[in-house]
């Protein structure tokens, strides 16, 4: 997987920032930890520059942990099985969640500058967490340092405007938001980098109007968001954003004020909404193999494992590399996220896909022009430790609804979940969006049509028989064994991976779609690259 930072189809960022403020925000349950089994969020904290002059770093441990924005930092850390109900409910329904918002809001109007570059990061309900500030930035703007007992009000009038029914209350809302944002606050442009790892909404307070909730999108100006193939809890399900750029786009609102100011402080036009430097890719594994926690498994006596979830944490820090943010070297290559020059014999093997007798079909699209540039500029190419890769892509997934997973107590605690008839949101194939109170539990998330598929799903399903999601739409739901023919057909459905697009972008950017109907050019059969090449 080679990664050429001269050779993307993103336009190169030309503006130096005066200061940078990088917040983020950690999953649920998850914070400091010492055993392997760090989340996503808190390696990007650690590798983080923080000796770089002008440049404020932000971390905030996830939902339901002991510490929030509202206790002291040296309050004591407890296991799972030992914390008190209020911790409990908080990481089942994210009570403190307004907490948690108004704790990076808070940092940023003591921070903020104009000219400043904002990035934020988050997992799980801290995604959502940093979702939600990017849109309170994004319309009601960022209060004065020397006014944060006002904070109230502009969450408030916030709120308010969010979740208003009616003509006539959101009339009244939008004008109390308008009030609120001339008198107290002040534009800050837009969020300049949006990083996210499997953003759910589980917030008890907004999952009473859910669909209301998704009518607003946050417009930073480079977004990217690492979605869980695998996950299978209910109240986990996936918060998108593809839904709101495509069929559904019109109902989303978007910021003009922030985009306004956002040429004020630049001096430069703004794309479309539509255009947005955006991407919503999907990983495979659970929850935490995407946003990370479960620790890596054993290697033996002095060997080190990565886990699944090195391979969206290197695609995250590829991509936030891409738009300016910088990382402390000496951190990179103790998490595993250094880069090396390409090797010959790595170049060689990623221009054509090994020949392993799985059935299905990847169809290459690469513009010739653009392949002749990359050859050229072989010797200047970088990548990620090929090793390191290729631990990752074949590390095990996890399933947080079987108690093999190492966590008992809480897969129970889950699977309790799972039975009682709360009203959650549930994603269609389409990627809308709806509310129910029944389901059927225990199945994994249904993918939207025509979702991006990282290149390391592709190499799983490659590799390992076993790995066929339904979801994907490979394999069964629940596996036959009702009949010897049904078996059969089970076995020859495990051979086959689908048929799969390529959209190369380089280095870990490298997705597949899924191609419904017969393939282009002929036959479905054999799993090695087609040789056509054609402009994606």
């Amino acid at each position: 997987m080679t990664y050429d930072p001269c050779d993307c189809d993103r336009p190169p960022v030309h503006n130096k920032p005066t200061q940078e403020l990088v917040l983020c925000f950690d999953g649920t349950g998850n914070t400091f930890r010492v055993d392997g089994g760090e989340s996503n969020i808190l390696k990007i904290f650690r590798m983080l520059d923080r000796s770089k002059e002008n440049r404020y770093c932000y971390y905030q441990a996830g939902i339901g942990t002991d510490i929030t924005p509202g206790t002291f930092a040296n309050a004591a850390f407890r296991p799972f099985s030992n914390l008190p109900a209020s911790k409990v409910i908080d990481q089942a329904l994210a009570t403190s969640f307004d907490q948690h918002v108004i704790g990076g809001y808070r940092f940023l109007a003591r921070r903020w500058r104009p000219g400043s570059h904002i990035y934020l990061f988050g997992f799980s309900r801290g995604a959502y967490t940093a979702r939600f500030l990017n849109e309170m930035l994004d319309f009601v703007g960022l209060i004065s340092a020397d006014n944060e007992e006002l904070i109230p009000f502009v969450w408030q009038a916030f709120l308010s405007w969010k979740y208003a029914h009616g003509e006539r209350e959101a009339r009244q809302a939008d004008n109390f938001l308008r009030l609120c944002r001339d008198t107290m606050c002040r534009s800050v442009g837009l969020v300049h980098f949006l990083g996210l790892f499997d953003t759910v909404n589980s917030v008890a307070e907004f999952n009473k109007d859910v669909l209301k909730d998704m009518e607003t999108m946050p417009r930073p100006r480079y977004m990217r968001h690492a979605v869980s193939i695998d996950e299978k809890r209910i109240k986990f399900q996936p918060v998108l954003f593809e839904r709101l750029r495509g069929a559904h786009a019109k109902k989303g609102r978007v910021s003009t004020w922030a985009e306004r100011a956002e040429q004020q402080f630049w001096g430069m036009p703004l794309s479309p909404v539509l255009d947005t430097d955006f991407e919503e890719v999907y990983f495979a594994g659970d929850h935490s193999d995407v946003g990370g926690g479960h620790p890596p498994a054993y290697a033996g006596e002095g060997a080190r494992s990565w886990p699944v979830s090195q391979i969206p944490l290197m695609w995250m820090v590829q991509e936030a590399t891409h738009v300016g943010l910088t990382f402390d070297p000496v951190q990179l290559q103790e998490l595993g996220c250094y880069l090396v020059p390409v090797s010959s014999a790595t170049s060689s093997s990623e221009d054509g896909d090994d020949d392993d007798g799985r059935e299905g079909r990847l169809i290459e699209v690469e513009d010739v022009a653009k392949q002749q540039q990359q050859s050229q500029q072989q010797q200047q190419l970088m990548e990620f430790d090929p090793a390191i890769v290729h631990m990752a892509e074949r590390a095990p997934l996890h399933d947080s609804l079987e108690y093999d997973s190492g966590k008992g107590v809480e897969t129970l605690f889950w699977r309790l979940l799972e039975c009682l008839p709360m009203k959650r949101p549930k994603v269609n194939r389409d990627g809308s969006v709806k509310e129910t109170r029944w389901h059927v539990g225990g199945l994994r998330r249904p993918l939207p049509d025509g979702a991006r598929i990282h290149a390391s799903v592709i190499h799983r399903l490659q590799q390992d028989p076993e790995y066929r999601p339904y979801n994907l739409g490979l394999g069964h739901k629940r596996v036959p064994t009702t009949t010897s023919l049904d078996r059969h057909q089970h076995q020859i459905e495990r051979r086959d991976i689908g048929q799969w697009r390529r959209m190369q972008h380089g280095g870990l950017c490298d997705y597949y779609v899924q191609v419904q109907g017969p393939l282009p050019g002929g036959s479905a059969g054999g799993s090695r690259c087609a040789s056509r090449k054609s402009t994606a």
